[in-house]
């Protein structure tokens, strides 16, 4: 059913591509086109307005003619044209994206922002990519920064940060929209809406998602979302940017794994729901030529609420698979152990305490996905710039809250906050750029953290920069980390403990990472195109573990151990990162990327047993490329290839080595001067085989989507 789906929308697709007449129409009318061959101006490594070649760090740039050319459904497939980075499908509609590895479904050593607004939760310790009131079109660029930048945007930024930059309200069309079409059901539909008046520009955008998941799991979502975007200048030294947005809807998921006496059978997916929404504003006032002011302030809400499971999930997912299928069949059975035969008794038991569990413990889940979390934060900073030295410093508060008996038994949790920073870059003649920075941060509750980076750019010719750079930071455990606690009662009393799944540990200290790295960034003059080269070395200690800790509490009842996060291991990461850009024609650009990561772990002791980690926990080897070409100016071809070496996901299983390749061909055409449309066809992983990202049973197969998209000027 699924490949006749696919044949037969490739078809319709093909047909109505080359069967319209078109009218001949430049390719940039789209404003996805114009392909930034050129070093760009980025702003997310140093908080300072800097050329790349000027930054500490290595940087990815992602612009809009490569969100367009690459074919991407969702925001997290962009970043596998980041080198060194890895994604995967946890679910369907599950995303894990990080940087070097050594992660599980919720990488949790990576900020991600949305225009400088940290969307890194609390509650989860991760970014949720499903609930970010975000549609692609809203994005104009995205600054990944490859390294460590703890000293310009705080822990979170402990193995990188992500800036997901949006379209200035100013650059778009008066009202457009897209519908999408394609694999798994897939129903997605976006409208925009701009206008201006005398003080600044507006947009108002949202939408509708839906798909089906996979037909194994049927892991679907579904999303509502709106959001707005304001740009505003009061006065002639005063800028004002109001972001607002809600996104509500669910997706349903779970943990693909079974032990040696499971089926498929027992696998069991639940429907989570969210609630998001999002406030941020952003005041920057002009005090002389050389400084200026800027005020900035947000609040996140999200809210998930994932299904309550039956007792038929629980036992499915609990049991091996003969049990399960022996009380489906026997219902009633086990009402009284007494009376069945000795060799029936144990398992009578092992029900029991099961069903005594999931009746005296409303607060069971079976995905630990359930609670609200609330993120606030205000920052002030002054900005100064002088001919030979820029400086960006200020000091911020944040508070994160969490609530909900599945992730907190304590009740209501929160920590607050604070931090100072300072950013500075010097350039005190044209061959030479040095930037410093550090910041101090401060829990009320808990430990401080320390970090710093300086970075020295040498500018041997204008089309050639050496970068050398090095830095401490120091990442401060997350609200999850340091206070959840899971725990399922055997009855009502809350007194007898059937199973404490997780343990809270106060007392955790900060993760530390030592990072050296040299850069090249060439820009070639014969060719229009740069090439970037990052070598690095990454030394983590105390990095934070989670791990079965022995709690006799719950051997009476047939469980002994208890997850605990504790200070124990550390690992190095060491290798190479390339990413080359080349525009050998007017109608023709690439992107090529590739990363080399060696990275060793050694044993630690839990307190009961040494653990060694005998699987790559990052891949050795990734590449992925991107190829777009125009035969005409209304015709848009091209094409993307992602490798990645075989490496395990923790919590997920080892991953072998897989290729994939995606192919697009979008036509554009003008109805009228003022109308623009485009249709395309994406086919992702068009070659096949069918592959796994994270879990052994959940496949990425051979996926089409088709896209309308209309502007009106």
């Amino acid at each position: 059913m699924q490949k006749r789906y696919i044949h037969s929308t490739l078809l319709t697709c093909l047909t109505g591509l080359f069967g319209m007449t078109s009218v001949s129409v430049a390719a940039s009318q789209l404003d996805e086109s114009a392909f930034l061959i050129d070093i760009p101006i980025v702003t997310s490594a140093t908080r300072l307005s800097q050329q790349q070649s000027d930054a500490p760090v290595a940087m990815t740039v992602i612009d809009r003619a490569t969100i367009a050319a690459s074919g991407a459904q969702t925001v997290p497939d962009l970043f596998r044209l980041v080198p060194g980075f890895q994604v995967a499908h946890v679910n369907t509609n599950k995303y894990a994206v990080t940087y070097h590895g050594h992660s599980d479904d919720f990488p949790r050593r990576l900020e991600v922002m949305i225009d400088g607004r940290s969307v890194y939760m609390p509650l989860i310790s991760s970014p949720d990519w499903t609930s970010l009131g975000l549609h692609l079109d809203d994005i104009e660029r995205i600054e990944v920064v490859r390294g460590s930048n703890t000293a310009t945007h705080g822990s979170n930024a402990f193995m990188g940060a992500i800036n997901i930059i949006t379209r200035h309200p100013s650059t778009e069309a008066r009202a457009s929209g897209s519908i999408t079409l394609g694999s798994l059901n897939t129903q997605n539909s976006n409208l925009r809406f701009s206008g201006h008046n005398s003080i600044g520009h507006y947009r108002l955008s949202g939408g509708y998602e839906e798909n089906t998941g996979s037909q194994r799991f049927g892991d679907g979502a579904r999303r509502n979302y709106l959001n707005f975007s304001g740009s505003f200048a009061p006065t002639i030294r005063d800028q004002i940017e109001i972001w607002a947005g809600v996104d509500r809807g669910h997706t349903t998921g779970g943990s693909l794994k079974m032990n040696e006496n499971q089926t498929l059978n027992n696998i069991v997916t639940m429907r989570r729901d969210y609630r998001s929404d999002f406030q941020h504003l952003s005041w920057n006032r002009i005090l002389d030529t050389n400084l200026s002011l800027e005020l900035k302030g947000y609040r996140n809400a999200l809210d998930l609420a994932e299904q309550q499971p039956s007792i038929d999930d629980i036992l499915r997912a609990e049991l091996n698979n003969d049990v399960y299928l022996f009380w489906k069949n026997n219902p009633g059975i086990f009402n009284n152990c007494a009376i069945l035969p000795v060799n029936l008794i144990a398992t009578c038991n092992q029900y029991n305490r099961y069903l005594n569990a999931f009746n005296s413990t409303p607060a069971l889940r079976l995905l630990n996905e359930n609670g609200s979390t609330t993120q606030e934060d205000i920052q002030v900073s002054l900005t100064h710039q002088e001919s030979w030295i820029s400086t960006s410093s200020g000091i911020g508060y944040r508070r994160d809250s969490g609530s909900g008996r599945t992730l907190f038994d304590q009740g209501d949790i929160s920590s607050s906050r604070y931090r100072a920073f300072v950013n500075a870059a010097v350039t005190p003649s044209p061959a030479y750029t040095l930037n410093i920075g550090t910041m101090y941060e401060k829990e009320d509750s808990g430990p401080s953290a320390i970090s710093a980076r300086a970075g020295l750019n040498i500018h041997l010719t204008p089309d050639l920069s050496l970068r050398l750079g090095l830095s401490q930071s120091e990442r401060l455990p997350s609200l999850h980390e340091r206070y959840g606690e899971s725990t399922i009662y055997y009855n009502g009393d809350g007194n007898e403990i059937f199973n404490a799944f997780r343990r809270p540990n106060p007392d955790l200290k900060p993760e530390r990472v030592v990072s050296h790295e040299f850069g090249a960034l060439y820009r070639f003059s014969t060719i229009p195109g740069t090439l970037d080269l990052r070598l690095f070395k990454e030394d983590v200690s105390r990095g934070i573990e989670t791990y079965r800790a022995t709690f006799p509490e719950t051997q009476e009842n047939g469980s002994s151990t208890t997850h605990v996060s504790k200070n124990l291991s550390s690992w190095t990461s060491q290798g190479a990162e390339v990413q080359l850009k080349l525009q050998p024609r007017n109608d023709l650009w690439m992107l090529l990327n590739y990363a080399y990561i060696n990275s060793t772990k050694p044993p630690y002791f839990n307190g009961n047993q040494w653990t060694s980690r005998t699987d790559a926990l990052a891949p050795r080897h990734s590449a992925s490329a991107l190829v777009s070409w125009h035969p005409r100016p209304d015709l848009q071809l091209s094409a993307s290839h992602y490798f990645v070496d075989r490496f395990h996901w923790f919590e997920g299983d080892t991953r072998d080595a897989y290729n994939r390749t995606d192919l697009r061909i979008a036509k554009l055409w003008t109805p009228n001067m003022q109308t623009q449309a485009e249709l395309s066809l994406t086919l992702q992983n068009a070659l096949g085989p069918t592959y796994q990202e994270f879990y052994d049973y959940h496949d990425f197969e051979r996926r089409v989507f088709m896209q309308f998209r209309l502007k009106y000027h």
